[in-house]
């Protein structure tokens, strides 16, 4: 159709764009090798097959745990191995739990570390913090815990724990017995592990804002805090949501470093008060305790079992994630009218949309 169009017109009457050959002889020019398609292709069936396989493998690893258990499996309170009584419920407490406690601590100190480095912090303060909060993610979990084993535990049990038992109105939260290894420094260590991401993330989203709507804000007499608070932060809600959602992923499959400071114990806690003092277990954590020991039979699928129904959790998290920030910019997308390139605009005493 466009050839049919251009052969009606003259040829004296045809003048080429200035610029638009070059342009599109660069184009071409750098445009990629048909192997580049090729390349793409073969990795991205690659990486779909290697997902594929490992689901299949994890979930034949797991049909004699759930044929023994069935449903129940998902929310029994008891592990017990000598008379094969299995249940993930216990361990799914731990990790809501502890994935809980980390997100309420790294949360806030980590959107605030973010405003700071990005919005007050000057460049050759911002620029050596931002390099070490890098090299804090980059610190192997193995560390971290034991970190947490042998500083943060004898701290825990000799001044923490009984610190926060004694406070007039959170200390019915804060019961049980002083033990240092417990869910709320599992928690604790894990806020360390994911504060280095929400700083990241969330200062990558705040630096995305546009300078005009600090601008905006600053000319309606907004003060620095005001400007962050209401116009840097909400601007960036999106970038700031994927980051929490990321951090929420690795505290609930971080294993290592939590098995090492939570106790393992086995077994719900005895009330809600005493459930962040208590030791306890996460699925992550009870999978590297229990495989060893699994062996062959019904216990090995029941540990695999485990990872499956983590895996799931994981899955569902992000998926969830990725639902509220599609939904986010959906919201905030303009509403366009019906054949035209631009959002309707409302007239000024009216709820109508005027063309």
């Amino acid at each position: 159709m466009t050839t049919s169009l251009l052969e009606e017109v003259p040829p004296e009457r045809r003048t080429p764009v200035p610029g638009v050959r070059e342009a599109l002889d660069r184009r071409q020019a750098t445009s990629p090798p048909p192997t580049y398609a090729v390349v793409r292709w073969a990795g991205a069936t690659i990486f779909a097959a290697i997902l594929v396989a490992l689901v299949v493998t994890l979930v034949g690893g797991s049909r004699q745990a759930l044929a023994h258990s069935g449903l129940r499996f998902l929310w029994s309170g008891t592990w017990d191995t000598a008379h094969n009584v299995y249940g993930a419920g216990i361990f799914v407490v731990g990790t809501a739990l502890t994935t809980a406690v980390a997100l309420a601590l790294a949360v806030p100190i980590g959107l605030a570390g973010a405003a700071f480095l990005a919005e007050i912090a000057p460049a050759r303060l911002a620029a050596p913090l931002s390099v070490a909060i890098d090299l804090i993610a980059a610190v192997p979990s193995v560390v971290v815990g034991l970190w947490g084993l042998l500083v943060l535990s004898p701290i825990f049990a000799s001044d923490v724990e009984p610190f926060l038992a004694k406070l007039p109105v959170a200390g019915a939260v804060f019961q049980g017995q002083d033990l240092g290894a417990s869910m709320l420094l599992a928690g604790v260590v894990l806020a360390v592990m994911i504060l280095p991401t929400v700083v990241s993330l969330s200062r990558t989203a705040l630096a995305g804002v546009p300078v005009a709507d600090r601008e905006a804000a600053m000319a309606l007499g907004a003060t620095r805090w005001q400007v962050i608070r209401r116009a840097v932060i909400p601007g960036a809600h999106s970038g700031i949501e994927a980051g929490v959602t990321l951090a929420t992923g690795r505290a609930m499959g971080e294993t290592i470093a939590v098995a090492m400071v939570i106790g393992n114990h086995f077994a719900l806690p005895r009330s809600l008060g005493s459930a962040l003092f208590s030791p306890g277990a996460t699925l992550g954590s009870a999978v590297i305790n229990t495989f060893g020991e699994a062996t062959a039979g019904i216990q090995r699928s029941e540990v695999i079992a485990l990872v499956v129904y983590l895996l799931a959790i994981s899955i569902a998290v992000n998926a969830g994630g990725q639902f509220l920030l599609r939904r986010r910019r959906a919201l905030r997308a303009p509403r366009r009218a019906p054949g035209s390139g631009r959002a309707p605009e409302r007239a000024p005493g009216s709820g109508r949309a005027t063309p």
